[in-house]
This record gives structure tokens, C-alpha cells and sequence, in this order.
């Protein structure tokens, strides 16, 4: 048995069966952009590196990928078909049996929204004709505390090609020179090397590159880390910093970073990202995509500035 083939296999199928997850699960309408996004994701530089193109690897992955995607497709299929209260036509429209009386969700449960289900944050529809059968959409045990606890769910995306770019470049420049290199000596410095693979122009301090984005129009200030996150995910080159005079005592100089798509923080006020450092400590973990408060420190949380703009 060869387990790098085998390995290679179960990795694709594992994407493959998150691929539909999102998919099913997805809240944002439906574009030809997505299979763009999709390739970025699949079949990116990051699995490449994993997978080197027409190698064996990369068959197997592929492999797999269809397998995970098509397995999630039957299992729900098979439950589908082994379940009273769902028939086929779930599948066309969202149709469902009505629940028999007393059989409801829980008031912990999250609502059903998918595959073709009516979004539960829209205004209820008015009332139904006399004699139309108004199918089961949550009028269940429950309904009054489950609609005053209701948070809309944070929504599934998957990275764009443009995001999986960005974090390929900042891993590489890094590995060029990592926490000893010549970012050593200022966080501008990576952050001027990153744009510049990106075919962008940067320069100066991390107070010079921060006044400089402020003044250009095309490089838009966003309202947080989530915004900054979700922009990165977009496929929007993204920037966080903060000016030297934001901690006490004022530093020489500012801090600056580049945003990735990975997870918050625990406390979810810092996206994950990349970045450079004249402190070692800060600049240990400046190559691994960690959260950006390993870069900010909690005080300086409420001084960040995080400017995004098209690639």
C-alpha cells in the first residue's frame, strides 16, 4: 500500500465533503465567481505544493475530492429516503411533511435552512388563503423563546483565489528571511515586500505607509477584524496597523500586518495574518498565519486600522 497515494485520496475527500457542506450551507447569492472560488480552493497553490500537477498525488487527491463531495450528496440522500417527515421533493423546493402534533425543534436546535428552505431572518409571509396548506416552517414548541434568542449564523465562505495568493506570497517572502532576515528591522519592511509581489506599490515608515493609505481612495477603511477577515476571504488585499504613538510609551515606530482569511482569536478582535517585526518576540510568529494578536498586544486592540483595496 502506498500511503502518500492513499493519504493524498482521504485528504481530497475530506475537502470534497466540506465543499458541499459550504455549499449547502451557504447564505450569499450565486455567481459564476464562485467556480473561480472554488478552483482557488481545490486546486490553488497550496494544494499544488502539496500535489505537484499531473503527478500521481494529485490524481489520487482528485479522486478524492469527487468521492467526499458525491458521499455527503448520498448520505443525505439515504436519510432523506429513511426519514417520514422528508421526500424527494425537498430536493426540488424545500416541500416538506407537516410534523404530527407535539413533534417540533428543540429551543436550542438551529432552525433548518437548507437545501431550498425560506430564510428565517425575512418577515414572516402573510397569512395563506382559506383552504391553502401553509407547509411546517417553524411553528413548533418553542417558537416565541427560539425567535428572542435568534442570532443570524455567521456566514460560510469559502477563501477566493485572490486570498489564497496572498497568504502563498506572505509564506513565501517569509520563508525567504523569516524573524532573522532583513524584516527584522521593521514590520514595513514585509508588508512593502508583500505588495510588491502583489504588483502593488509601497513605501516608506509604518506611519509614512499608514498616513499614505489613508489619503488614497482606493484603499477603503473597514469597521473591525470580522470586516477585515471577510475582506481578506474576498480576495481584497488587507492591511492592519497601528501608528507609533498608539501605545504608551510611543514606539520608534508603527506596527503593520497583512490580513489573512484564517479564524478570530479567541477573544475575536484579531484576524490572522502575517507580518514582520523589529521585536523577536513579536516577530517569532510573524510567518505562521496566527492571529494578529500575537503581533497587537489586547491594549492596542482598540487602535488598529485595518484598510483593504482590489487586487
Amino acid at each position: 500500500m502506498d500511503w502518500k497515494i492513499l493519504g493524498a485520496l482521504l485528504f481530497g475527500a475530506v475537502l470534497g465533503w466540506n465543499v458541499y457542506f459550504v455549499n449547502r450551507y451557504r447564505r450569499g447569492d450565486i455567481s459564476f465567481g464562485d467556480i473561480a472560488t472554488l478552483l482557488g480552493v481545490v486546486g490553488g497553490a497550496a494544494v499544488l505544493s502539496l500535489f505537484p500537477g499531473n503527478s500521481d498525488l494529485f490524481g489520487a487527491y482528485g479522486v478524492g475530492l469527487g468521492i467526499g463531495f458525491f458521499a455527503y450528496f448520498f448520505v443525505l440522500l439515504g436519510l432523506v429516503n429513511a426519514s417520514r417527515n422528508f421526500d424527494f421533493d425537498w430536493f426540488l423546493d424545500g416541500r416538506r411533511k407537516n410534523p404530527a402534533e407535539g413533534y417540533g425543534y428543540g429551543t436550542e436546535t438551529r432552525q433548518t435552512v437548507a437545501p431550498m428552505a425560506l430564510d428565517p431572518t425575512r418577515p414572516a409571509a402573510p397569512p395563506a388563503a382559506p383552504g391553502v396548506t401553509v407547509n411546517f416552517h417553524g411553528s413548533n414548541p418553542g417558537e416565541a423563546a427560539l425567535a428572542a434568542s435568534l442570532v443570524p449564523p455567521e456566514t460560510l465562505s469559502l477563501p477566493s483565489f485572490a486570498d489564497t495568493r496572498v497568504r502563498q506570497v506572505c509564506a513565501d517572502v517569509w520563508s525567504k528571511s523569516g524573524p532573522g532576515g532583513p524584516f527584522r528591522e521593521g514590520s514595513n519592511r514585509f508588508v512593502i515586500e508583500v505588495a510588491h509581489h502583489l504588483g502593488l506599490s509601497l513605501s516608506g515608515t509604518s506611519d509614512q505607509i499608514l498616513d499614505s493609505l489613508e489619503r488614497n481612495p482606493t484603499w477603503r477603511r473597514l469597521p473591525g477584524a470580522g470586516a477585515a477577515r471577510d475582506a481578506a476571504l474576498q480576495g481584497r488585499f488587507v492591511i492592519a496597523g497601528v501608528k507609533s504613538d498608539a501605545g504608551s510609551p510611543p514606539a520608534l515606530d508603527g506596527q503593520l500586518a497583512v490580513v489573512s482569511g484564517g479564524p478570530l482569536n479567541a477573544g475575536g478582535w484579531a484576524p490572522a495574518g502575517y507580518w514582520g517585526s523589529s521585536d523577536p518576540v513579536v516577530a517569532a510568529h510573524g510567518g505562521g498565519g496566527f492571529p494578529l494578536s500575537e503581533c497587537f498586544g489586547a491594549e492596542l486592540k482598540d487602535r488598529i486600522v485595518y484598510r483593504c483595496r482590489d487586487l
